[in-house]
């Protein structure tokens, strides 16, 4: 295991101070819907919401995680590189969140999301120039260059919807468009393929597993892309494409799972702590529920009819940022060290575990209650309560990470 250097640490923390954040704007969104706040615009907390859950959450622990799993192989004047970038990213997107929030799109904010872009492309460009010269070897930076590049591809649909606020001429199907573009190339490309990085770095002997999965992922990424705009009347060629695409991707999921069953079985019995197994099992069905769901949505009538309802929309996207990667990186968090079992962790691991589960299964049954246009009483105010119990169980873990006790635990778990 790589030695947690102070600025690696330092920079975890953060992003578990960010997952707070990312929180507590969640809560105070599903309060202005249970209850009456007119002090803030719904739409503009919505914006500062999930761009700092993109920048300030997940891309900045992703960047974290890839630049420490690249430290040992390369030169100190080499790693500063990515401790700046990762502090860049950092400082704009807390811009970004300020920013959405007074005045959701405008100047401010459009400045500080392209300036995300260009760390992003020169985070992309410093990693794979390492990633040839001292890493040749490691399969793991493979995925990564993969994500990184994704990461910039995304970033076509955040600049196109900047250009078409600036210049006044938004067209629904294109705005709609370029933001599950935008989506699409982070769930399942920056972020899935980032997150098998780390799986390969921490398991390099599956390395031959991993390589066929690759090639499956790397290609159907791109073709995948048109399960978001079914409703654009596609041709049937390409629906019949992208509905292979969706079935490939899954068939290359369930034999990565049938390969790694007994590490699975296993794995309770080597970690730090048994239930810290709860983390990574929820990410891997969370995983597989997506793969599911996105082969189930290549049904055009069936995608139209399921994604036309918000409640169902929103279900999905906290699946996957929630129940996968948030469940994931928390997870990876205990296993590399970052995280240390000491009671304050262990409680708001257990809390936000139990906020993830509960938030989901609400928004499930809110979505298929949808269907039928059936209420369902006090869902809102059932919802605001599980969004503080998020909230409450990432402050702890944030809390958890800087208290004294946690971090003597952290240095001798480290040395």
């Amino acid at each position: 295991m790589n030695t947690l250097e102070k600025p690696f640490r330092n920079w975890f923390r953060t992003g578990l101070f960010s997952l707070a954040i990312v929180a507590l704007f969640g809560s105070l969104m599903r309060y202005k819907i249970a209850f009456d706040f007119p002090y803030f615009d719904q739409k503009n907390l919505l914006h500062a919401h999930s761009h700092f859950a993109f920048g300030g959450w997940l891309t900045h622990m992703l960047y974290t995680s890839l630049a420490w799993c690249m430290n040992g192989l390369l030169p100190a004047e080499k790693q500063r590189r990515y401790h700046l970038l990762i502090a860049l990213n950092l400082l704009f997107s807390f811009g970004m969140l300020c920013a959405f929030t007074v005045q959701g799109y405008g100047p401010v904010s459009i400045l500080f999301s392209t300036l995300t872009i260009v760390v992003a492309i020169a985070f992309f460009g410093v990693y794979a120039s390492d990633a040839r010269r001292f890493a040749p070897g490691q399969a793991f930076t493979r995925w990564a260059r993969m994500g990184l590049f994704l990461n910039v591809f995304s970033a076509a649909g955040p600049l196109f919807l900047a250009y078409m606020m600036a210049t006044r001429s938004i067209d629904m199907q294109r705005y709609l468009g370029s933001v599950y573009y935008y989506l699409h190339f982070q769930y399942s490309g920056w972020f899935f393929f980032a997150s098998m990085s780390l799986l390969v770095f921490y398991l390099p002997q599956k390395n031959d597993l991993f390589r066929s999965a690759y090639r499956v992922f790397s290609v159907t990424v791109f073709i995948s892309f048109f399960l978001s705009i079914l409703w654009a009347h596609l041709p049937v060629w390409l629906v019949v494409i992208t509905s292979l695409a969706a079935i490939a991707q899954l068939l290359a999921w369930l034999r990565l799972l049938g390969a790694f069953a007994g590490d699975l079985r296993a794995m309770p019995g080597r970690l730090p702590a048994r239930w810290i197994s709860w983390f990574l099992y929820g990410a891997v069905l969370s995983m597989t529920l997506k793969f599911v769901l996105q082969t189930v949505s290549a049904i055009p009538h069936l995608s139209q009819l399921v994604f036309g309802f918000r409640p169902i929309v929103i279900a999905y996207l906290h699946l996957v940022l929630l129940g996968v990667y948030s469940l994931f990186l928390v997870g990876w968090l205990f296993v590399r060290g970052v995280l240390t079992l000491n009671k304050t962790a262990r409680s708001g691991s257990f809390i936000f575990l139990a906020g993830v589960v509960l938030n989901e299964t609400l928004l499930a049954v809110q979505g298929f209650a949808s269907f039928a246009y059936v209420p369902i009483p006090y869902i809102h105010e059932a919802l605001l309560l599980v969004a503080l119990l998020l909230l409450a169980g990432a402050a702890l873990l944030a809390w958890s990470a800087v208290s004294p006790s946690a971090t003597s635990s952290a240095t001798s778990s480290a040395a």
